[in-house]
């Protein structure tokens, strides 16, 4: 194909991935709809960030980050340990380590952060020229200069240690090990987190990466343990887990939460982790519906629970739902229902997981991680309102009373109900209308 045409073509990619179409939502205040010109239902609330209901019952969301070192002893008596140890072997030796990493828990517990960080930054330096450059000796000292640096706000500095930290972690080990498992989750949340807070406005980079570490791990898995392997199922709620993200790329912007891709200025042809992006975005319900399923049937063929199974039918429910492909979540809520039918906790699973409206999505992919989002604005509002069979929210009614200090966030709490995507209320195996639900969210802007 010519080069003329090739780079048409990712022109208009770029463009279309760049910018809004005319339907999108901007939060401008006012009631969002549909453009005539070109007709969309506005994109999900994101339910976790935009707000968030009081008592959720989903349970609080705690990111991973180290424990502060407890500190051997005070500054003075720390770094005169240093000093000793320097004379009597070097300013190279590995014994300088141990008291390096107390002189830096010390500093810590002081919150001198950029003393800490010093301290931390010759020991693993230390370690790295003694033992190599991905030795596993420094794991708990990166992990303190993560810590420190998070403490201290210079989240792109910690941005980077949390990558080196995972390919120490992962080198030479398995994706089906433990270890392997909780290294790579973690720094899958990481890069959750930094893409919803826009560290470096980079932001499909992110989704990228998080994409290749779940196919990385789901391939290699495959092909020591087979198709059916348990040790896959993570890293296909992973999977699925990214491809809501996925889902509302790019879309709105709720408040002060930055959701839209950034416009690009550079018409060159499209990069490969661009035109990857794309296709994972093109392709996406289909990848995330995908995701669901394997994770069903590997449940059902490794002999789990009926309780685990219906769990993982609700989800691929949920996500027809999150997607208003209405016909398929009722028989897949349906199915939910039917698969508990002989359980002896059928009723308690029911009134737990269907009785009442739930919002979508039931995992926590939205929810700020460890990096702030730069919402400054936050109110809890109480409504009252009906959810249909679709899983909308009708008749909505602020029981907040509006006054000049609660009006935005009352704007906003009634634009973001509308568009939050609910599994509905079922009762005696059907979709049914609940009628006079009253919640409080906590509404960011």
């Amino acid at each position: 194909m010519p080069d003329s045409v090739l780079r048409g073509l990712a022109i208009a990619a770029m463009l279309s991935a760049a910018y809004p179409a005319l339907g999108d939502v901007v939060d401008t205040g006012q009631a969002q709809c549909c453009s005539s010109i070109n007709p969309q239902m506005p994109p999900p609330t994101y339910y976790g960030a935009a707000m968030l209901r009081e008592n959720d019952p989903r349970g609080a969301w705690t990111p991973h980050l180290a424990v502060p070192a407890d500190p051997p002893g005070t500054i003075e008596e720390m770094q005169r340990r240093v000093d000793e140890q320097e004379k009597a072997d070097g300013p190279m030796a590995p014994g300088l380590v141990e008291p390096l990493s107390g002189l830096a828990a010390a500093y810590l517990a002081s919150d001198r952060y950029q003393d800490a960080i010093s301290a931390l930054r010759r020991g693993i330096h230390l370690t790295r020229i003694n033992g190599g450059l991905h030795t596993p000796e420094q794991v708990d000292m990166l992990e303190q200069l993560i810590l420190t640096m998070v403490r201290q706000g210079d989240y792109a500095a910690a941005d980077k240690q949390q990558d080196y930290l995972y390919k120490v972690k992962r080198r030479g080990k398995p994706h089906g090990s433990g270890d392997t498992l909780q290294a790579t989750m973690r720094y899958a949340d990481w890069m959750r987190g930094s893409y919803l807070a826009d560290v470096d406005q980079q932001r499909f980079p992110r989704l990228v990466g998080m994409n290749d570490l779940y196919k990385e791990a789901i391939q290699e898995i495959e092909a020591a343990e087979g198709k059916d392997s348990p040790s896959l199922l993570p890293y296909l709620e992973g999977r699925a887990d990214l491809s809501y993200l996925i889902s509302v790329y790019p879309g709105e912007r709720e408040g002060a939460f930055p959701t839209g891709a950034q416009a690009s200025t550079d018409f060159s042809l499209a990069s490969g982790a661009q035109m990857r992006f794309w296709r994972m975005r093109d392709h996406n319900f289909r990848y995330g519906l995908e995701a669901l399923k394997r994770k069903t049937d590997i449940l059902r063929t490794q002999n789990h629970s009926q309780q685990e199974i219906a769990d993982s039918v609700l989800a691929i429910a949920d996500w027809y739902q999150w997607h208003r492909r209405y016909a398929e979540a009722v028989r897949a809520y349906r199915e939910a229902w039917e698969l508990m039918e002989q359980e002896e906790n059928a009723v308690a699973w029911r009134t737990a997981n269907l009785a009442a409206p739930l919002e979508l999505p039931k995992n926590t992919v939205f929810n700020p991680g460890l990096i702030p989002l730069g919402i400054p604005n936050a109110a809890a509002i109480s409504v009252r309102f009906d959810v249909n069979r679709h899983g909308e929210a009708k008749d909505i009614e602020v029981l907040t009373e509006t006054t000049e200090e609660t009006e935005a966030a009352v704007t906003r709490a009634y634009h973001y109900l509308r568009n939050v995507r609910f599994r509905p209320g079922m009762k005696e195996g059907k979709v049914v209308r609940t009628e006079g639900v009253e919640r409080t969210y906590n509404i960011r802007f």
